[in-house]
């Protein structure tokens, strides 16, 4: 595929980002993380020639950069990438999203995944996990993440390779704090921010786990939420 200075417009579309497997990383930090993963780097446009030496290079004026630029404050350098595809198949304990459609949150808890040693994400029906506003909110950890985006069937159907138990976020369930948890890898489903986790998904597993809190508060949002559960469990 021919990467052209009008295809990355397309590229602002979701479907388009999805049909072609392509996605842009704007800015010089989250430009040289993806020299430190092995996301191929389809394509660079750049207005400064300290760039050089990044994958197809190509010299652009600062005009060109901010035409397609798809933030406020367009940087020197864009680069047009294709999504690594991983195979269902888990490495270690794992986070699995269930239709989390604020991309805040889905940033939040690609870094807490990865900072609490959640090795792959699986994401059903979420936020955009290539979208500008998720690869910022996740600080770039998204390009350095084993991330997977599948269907409610396909988890369900390769349960055994991602973990041997799961455990689903739920308000009722058993404060985090008291929990033991049988021997094996496992897997925490955050589900929707207004509906929580899906009622097939919610099947996977007997154990579930809630957050003690005051009563001064209703609830947490799914990125807190998420990432408490996360560093709790990672001592586990």
């Amino acid at each position: 595929m021919i990467i052209t200075k009008n295809e990355i417009k397309n590229l602002k579309d979701k479907s388009y980002r999805k049909q072609h497997n392509l996605f842009l990383v704007e800015g010089e930090k989250f430009c040289r993380d993806l020299r430190n993963s092995d996301t191929e780097i389809m394509k660079t446009f750049a207005c400064d020639d300290k760039f050089s030496d990044f994958p197809n290079f190509e010299l652009v004026s600062k005009k060109s950069i901010d035409s397609i630029a798809t933030t406020k404050t367009p940087q020197d350098i864009i680069c047009i990438c294709r999504a690594k595809i991983y195979p269902i198949q888990s490495i270690g304990n794992s986070l699995i999203l269930d239709t989390v459609q604020d991309p805040g949150n889905v940033g939040t808890l690609i870094r807490s995944a990865l900072a609490f040693g959640f090795d792959d994400v699986y994401l059903i029906d979420c936020a955009d996990v290539f979208s500008e506003k998720v690869i910022r909110s996740s600080v770039g950890t998204v390009l350095i993440s084993r991330v997977h985006n599948v269907s409610r069937s396909e988890l369900i159907q390769n349960r055994d390779k991602i973990a041997k138990n799961f455990v689903v976020a739920d308000m009722i369930g058993v404060p985090i704090d008291k929990i033991h948890l049988p021997k094996g890898k496992f897997a925490v489903i955050i589900g929707n921010e207004g509906q929580g986790v899906g009622n097939d998904l919610a099947k996977l597993s007997e154990i579930k786990v809630s957050i003690p809190m005051t009563d001064k508060v209703e609830s947490l949002n799914a990125g807190v939420a998420g990432s408490i559960i996360m560093q709790k469990l990672s001592e586990v």
